[in-house]
């Protein structure tokens, strides 16, 4: 008996407890139906500020004011333009780009890229059975001369005894005077080869002018010749070199041939260099969309190498009418440019301009503002956050 009532007291506590949970959870659905969120509170209107269509006027009680900066929109000034990254190279107007003359094969290279070389110092050898051709060449040119000054002595003695007519002398002079001609070419073509006195078969590709070795794609060996396009060696005078900037599109439009132009470098602190301008590219890169653009600079102690980093800055002048404002004042979404102008005190209109890219913290603009016009420089975000509040 004890048993059975244990077991009946245990299953009526647990049905209790069900019936218990089944009615909380109950009323705590109802209660959760029924809540209601109270309002969030009305914001309280910004002292002093009254919104129209078109712009936002501010009393002079307005808290505003004590965060808006005005000014006045200014005739366009002669700038420099941020410094951008350049690249320094040779002066190409100034350098020598050699090949070989005459398959070949090289024998030596006789100076290393960087050195400096003077006119005439030996550059590379090279070993070439067309040597023989070229000694062959002028062998003959050598004779043709001979025969044809002993034939021209003979017409003249001939001529002056009265057994040829004086026409004979005139066409031996002629032949003479031509085999002297083809035998100037041959020593030229042979000449130019530099061709060693104790060597038949060999000849030295020299500097042919003073400078530095800039390039060099050649090694012992290898096979060299005339129909190779891509030159072997560069000889280039680096008293002068270019420094070359690309800069994007709309930055490159106010740069013009003899416009000064400013360089330093990393690589030589302390050192500023001026040039000017002496190429604007009419090409643009169609991978990146920039334009390169070359100063001549002077480099008389060498300093700048080639390939160096540089930066470089430019001067621009103003165009004539152009106005610029603080490029704080601009208001942008992506796609339509405005600033804040003050029509009158405390009057402010949200005026669509058409300005250019940002120099120095100035912004050109084109269009939409006049000289003497007074605009929001500072601030202008806090007048546009009021009034889009305000719709």
């Amino acid at each position: 008996m004890n048993t059975k009532s244990t077991t009946t007291n245990g299953k009526l506590k647990g049905l209790i407890g069900i019936g218990g949970a089944i009615a909380i959870s109950t009323v705590s659905v109802i209660a959760a139906a029924s809540f209601q969120r109270p309002a969030p509170p009305v914001p309280a209107k910004p002292v002093g500020v009254v919104h129209h269509e078109d712009g936002i006027d501010l009393s002079s009680e307005s808290p505003a004011w004590k965060v808006l900066k005005l000014g006045q929109v200014e005739l366009a000034q002669d700038r420099w333009t941020d410094a951008v990254p350049a690249r320094v190279k040779i002066n190409e107007s100034r350098a020598n780009k050699l090949g070989a003359p005459l398959a070949g094969r090289v024998i030596k290279t006789h100076v290393e890229l960087g050195e400096a070389v003077a006119v005439g110092d030996p550059l590379f050898s090279v070993a070439s059975r067309d040597i023989a051709e070229l000694r062959a060449e002028l062998n003959l040119a050598d004779l043709e001369v001979s025969v044809a000054k002993a034939n021209l002595a003979r017409v003249q003695a001939m001529v002056k005894a009265g057994a040829l007519p004086a026409k004979e002398e005139i066409a031996a002079r002629q032949d003479h005077q031509k085999a002297v001609l083809a035998r100037r070419l041959a020593a030229a073509k042979l000449g130019a080869t530099k061709v060693s006195e104790d060597s038949h078969s060999e000849y030295t590709v020299q500097s042919p002018i003073d400078g530095y070795l800039v390039e060099k794609r050649v090694t012992s060996g290898q096979e060299v010749g005339p129909e190779v396009l891509e030159s072997l060696a560069t000889v280039a005078d680096l008293t002068t070199v270019w420094v070359v900037a690309d800069l994007f599109e709309a930055d490159a439009v106010d740069v013009v041939v003899g416009a000064k132009a400013e360089i330093t470098s990393p690589s030589l602190p302390g050192v500023k260099m001026e040039g000017k301008v002496d190429m604007v590219s009419s090409v643009v890169d169609p991978s990146r969309h920039t334009v390169p653009i070359r100063v001549s600079l002077e480099n008389p102690e060498g300093l700048l190498r080639p390939n160096i980093y540089a930066n470089v800055r430019f001067e621009t002048k103003a165009k004539k009418g152009l106005v610029e404002i603080p490029a704080s004042a601009l208001l942008s979404d992506g796609t339509v440019q405005s600033v804040f102008i003050e029509k009158s005190t405390g009057v402010f209109k949200k005026q669509p301009i058409v300005a250019g890219s940002v120099r120095g913290g100035i912004l050109p603009v084109f269009e939409g503002l006049e000289v003497g016009d007074t605009i929001v420089v500072e601030g202008a975000i806090l007048l546009h956050n009021a009034m889009a509040l305000a719709q």
